[in-house]
């Protein structure tokens, strides 16, 4: 008997040692040194580039290139978006599968009803009907004593919130496309108009040389007549050209927005502020481990393959059930419910695995692979962001740069076509000379507005890569998790 009670207490000993550290069948949390690496830096090494007075709200960032028109697509395209719908449908499955995770763990509660009928011969040869009509309610639990179904259950949740990110994610992707197709069109609308007024001066010139020719001037001939011609001709070229790649361009924002062909090119203004003076939010490369929607994915893909550790650890391991059923009989449906006529029982089983073909073992080992992998996924999205929001501070920086001596050579170049132009006019300049200053300075024209147009997809990669204020838009499973 001693021995009976000794080994009673052992096991129950056991029982709830496994109950009390069912958590630490989930190992720690240990991401790779780089993150580590990331947490300690102080600032990023172009930070100086976007120092200024004033802030940009981040979480409209798109406000400070495009203003209420571009902020009026933004709103259209997170209402029509076809792909951005199948993200949110997607997150809701996910959250519905934390919720069916969650229930699991809960006891199972059932009401059962059956009513059957039996026809049977006595010795008199006779047949006689019998009704049988019973109710029952039934209990059923899984006690989860090394925490399976928590771990199960806690990895829905991170998956689910990994989903809610994913939408902040494709909602950030499809707004920097739709941003990007805007200066585009931008850009090329104040490239045709730069090629018209260019063609304008070409032919200025053209009519000018050819009237002093008319008129008889020993300083125009009929090859500088042509020349003029030719090059008014060439000028005019780029016109149909850029107007074809407008159209185009507003085609594919109409495709975007989920808009028929042409409507945005009844009303498209596109006034944009290629290099606003504002401040942009940078942080510290730290904040990015949170603040990139991508990259606090990556940290939940692994937190959650964590979870599944723990789970595969714990099927290693017994599963204790319990259950208990209410049952009432009757021959008559006013008797079902007679207390005398019911039937309860409780029960519980016990579940060890002794042998399964290696398969548990091989779960384990491939949980924890998946978990080592995901840690090193983790660190190469983190890396990968602070990458990007450097290499976009650095281009910015030589943009800007390029920007300033462009405008100077600009000013240069207008200044030399006036006083060439004027010598012209008055029969002291060659037609090739003013032909050339008128040139260079279209062309500087010309890169100057491609430079604005880079520095403008440039500040769309910075909003981009720091991610954005997305808290603002996030949900309150998020926001606890964070």
């Amino acid at each position: 008997m001693n021995i009976q009670m000794l080994c009673a207490k052992r096991y129950a000993f056991a029982l709830i040692s496994a109950i009390l550290s069912g958590c630490s069948l989930v190992p720690a949390a240990d991401p790779p040194e780089i993150i580590q690496e990331i947490r300690n830096v102080g600032q990023y090494q172009g930070a100086e580039t976007a120092t200024n007075n004033t802030t940009t709200e981040s979480r409209y960032w798109w406000r400070s290139i495009g203003g209420n028109e571009l902020d009026q697509y933004v709103s259209i395209l997170m209402l029509n978006s076809i792909s951005l719908k199948e993200s949110r449908l997607r997150a809701q499955q996910a959250n519905q599968a934390a919720r069916v995770a969650f229930g699991q763990r809960l006891p199972s509660v059932n009401l059962i009803t059956d009513i059957s009928s039996s026809r049977r011969q006595d010795l008199t040869g006779e047949y006689a009907t019998s009704q049988n009509y019973a109710a029952a309610l039934s209990v059923d639990f899984n006690t989860d004593i090394f925490g399976g179904l928590r771990s199960f259950e806690r990895a829905a949740k991170l998956n689910a919130i990994a989903s809610e990110l994913s939408v902040i994610t494709n909602e950030q992707r499809e707004i920097s496309v739709l941003v990007k197709n805007w200066i585009s069109a931008a850009t090329l609308q104040r490239r045709l108009q730069l090629a018209i007024k260019i063609a304008d001066s070409y032919q200025a010139t053209y009519q000018l040389t050819k009237k002093r020719y008319e008129a008889g001037s020993n300083n125009v001939s009929a090859t500088d007549v042509q020349i003029a011609l030719q090059n008014f001709e060439t000028a005019m070229i780029d016109i149909p050209a850029l107007e074809t790649d407008l159209t185009q361009q507003l085609l594919s924002i109409d495709e975007q927005l989920s808009y028929l062909p042409g409507t945005v090119q009844q009303t498209f203004a596109g006034d944009f502020s290629a290099v606003a003076d504002d401040f942009i939010p940078l942080g510290i490369p730290a904040t990015l481990l949170r603040a990139r929607p991508d990259v606090a994915i990556a940290e939940l893909n692994y937190l959650a393959a964590l979870q599944d550790v723990g789970a595969a650890r714990a099927s290693l391991y017994p599963s204790l059930s319990l259950s208990a059923s209410l049952t009432f009989q009757a021959d008559n449906p006013s008797d079902v419910f007679d207390w005398d006529r019911h039937v309860a029982s409780l029960a519980n089983s016990l579940l060890a695995p002794i042998f399964q073909g290696g398969r548990l073992k091989a779960q384990l080992k491939f949980e924890e692979a998946k978990a080592e992998e995901l840690a090193h996924s983790f660190g190469k999205a983190a890396l990968a962001a602070v990458t990007d929001v450097e290499v976009t501070l650095a281009e910015i920086k030589g943009l800007q740069a390029q920007l300033v001596r462009l405008k100077t050579a600009g000013d240069t170049a207008k200044l030399s076509n006036e006083l060439v132009q004027g010598r012209y006019n008055q029969g002291l300049s060659s037609i090739l000379t003013v032909l050339e200053t008128q040139r260079s300075y279209n062309a500087t024209q010309q890169n100057i507005l491609l430079t604005e147009q880079a520095i403008a997809n440039a500040r769309v990669d910075l909003f981009y890569s720091l991610g954005g204020n997305w808290a603002d838009q996030a949900s309150p499973s998020i926001t606890e998790w964070k």
